[in-house]
């Protein structure tokens, strides 16, 4: 092969240029090109990767001790080692500080501190700060002049960890036009190396169009949410061609003119729908979205719809065949003088598909209707559904072995479309001789 003829140091220095995925790849073509690569410390701390879920947030308010609101912009970054999934995630968090915020009731003076000037030496702060403290759960605060410079400052450190580590899951909320801004020209300017396709929330004023011109969303989305308790309007952009090729759309706290034949229509195609919205579907017509669910074949699929009355989830079930489905009682989480009892069910439909539906309650007021198939369908599953929408409906061991009805997850379900983890090959680079946290970074590695 090529590769075997090329000089060692040659070949060292073009590896150390690349994203660790690439050199994990290159290094995997020939067996001489792997035992050097284990060698040298450089290129064996990259083999040694960390595999990260990203949280980016724009638009986080906190409030000084005047209670003035102040914005904030931070990066939580959740790590494991490479080929360790049973290992618990360690978990950072970086704080973009800047003049006029200091003085926020949430800032800690004994914060340890990165100096930004660091972001501009990428494999220096990578090995001397990251791998060495930023995997003992703590928070940092980074330094900066402005608020530009922290939106900047921060695209800079996105950067660094999509080069060095392996990015698993990227969520951005993007609350802030004007810091979003920022960061999007700087990401044009120095294109992300981001192999997944990202989860983003927005606010319902961005265009659309120019939003998804940014380079970093070259792969396409994940996930779309858009919602704002202020703002309940989406600008002539319902029907948005985007939103046919993203698997994932949600709606929050908006007026929508989604109608019946929308759900079947223009995002028949939709992975994951969620309505938190109010929209054009009364609830007689949430009946008939069932109905078409056990009367159509259809491709795995989790629908989420608000209604404002109070309806069981028997309610919805009027034009099913009672043969078809079953009901399960769990125990509410709801602390009372009885025990109250909450009821979903599970039905199969003309094709022996099996759906799940369960009514979502959250702060007594917000119902939705949440509908998905059995295969992904366990206690697990109606826990971190209970989490993220922060309803306390369903607690753990509340559930009657004999009534509840779940079955066992099937892996075939999946709404993810990024590309693979290394670390699913055949590869192993746990492996190698040293370890990047405890080695002495090579000074001829250049920045």
């Amino acid at each position: 092969m090529i590769l075997d003829g090329l000089p060692l140091e040659l070949m060292r220095e073009v590896l150390l240029d690349l994203h660790t995925v690439d050199i994990i790849r290159t290094v995997k073509c020939t067996r001489r090109l792997y035992q050097f690569a284990k060698a040298d410390k450089a290129l064996s701390r990259r083999l040694q990767y960390r595999v990260l879920d990203v949280h980016l947030c724009l638009d986080e308010t906190v409030y000084t001790k005047y209670d003035n609101p102040v914005l904030r912009l931070y990066l939580d970054a959740k790590f494991r080692r490479a080929n360790d999934e049973r290992t618990r995630w360690s978990s950072s968090r970086f704080d973009f500080c800047f003049e006029g915020d200091c003085r926020s009731t949430h800032r800690n003076d004994q914060t340890p501190k990165i100096e930004s000037g660091l972001l501009d030496r990428p494999s220096f702060f990578y090995d001397r700060h990251f791998l060495r403290i930023c995997e003992d759960g703590t928070k940092f605060d980074i330094n900066n002049g402005s608020l530009d410079d922290a939106a900047i400052n921060c695209a800079k450190l996105l950067n660094i960890l999509m080069k060095f580590c392996v990015i698993h899951k990227l969520i951005m909320d993007l609350g802030n036009d004007h810091m979003w801004d920022k960061m999007n020209a700087f990401f044009n300017a120095n294109p992300p190396n981001l192999r997944i396709q990202p989860c983003v929330s927005i606010p319902p004023k961005i265009n659309l169009d120019d939003f998804l011109m940014g380079s970093i969303f070259s792969n396409g989305l994940a996930e779309i949410s858009i919602g704002n308790e202020f703002q309940s309007t989406f600008a002539d952009a319902y029907h948005h061609e985007v939103f046919r090729r993203i698997p994932s759309v949600s709606f929050y706290t908006m007026d929508l003119p989604y109608t019946y034949e929308d759900v079947f229509g223009f995002f028949k195609d939709t992975k994951k729908l969620s309505f938190h919205s109010e929209t054009r579907i009364p609830e007689e017509q949430i009946c008939q979205i069932v109905q078409n669910f056990y009367e159509v074949k259809q491709n795995e699929r989790i629908l989420e719809i608000q209604f404002d009355e109070d309806f069981l989830v028997k309610d919805f079930l009027t034009l099913i065949p009672k043969k078809a489905y079953r009901l399960h009682l769990v125990r509410s989480g709801i602390v009372g003088p009885e025990p109250e009892t909450r009821t979903w069910a599970k039905m199969t439909d003309k094709f022996g598909g099996r759906w799940a539906l369960v009514v979502i309650i959250v702060d007594d007021c917000w119902r939705f209707l949440h509908i998905c198939s059995m295969k992904c369908f366990t206690e697990d599953y109606l826990f971190n559904l209970c989490d993220d929408l922060s309803c306390e409906q369903f607690n753990s061991d509340q559930f009657d072995s004999d009534q509840s009805g779940f079955d066992q997850p099937d892996s075939d379900f999946d709404l993810s479309d990024s590309d693979s983890d290394p670390s699913d090959s055949d590869f192993d680079p746990s492996d190698s001789d040293s370890d990047p946290s405890d080695s002495v970074p090579d000074t001829s590695d250049s920045d």
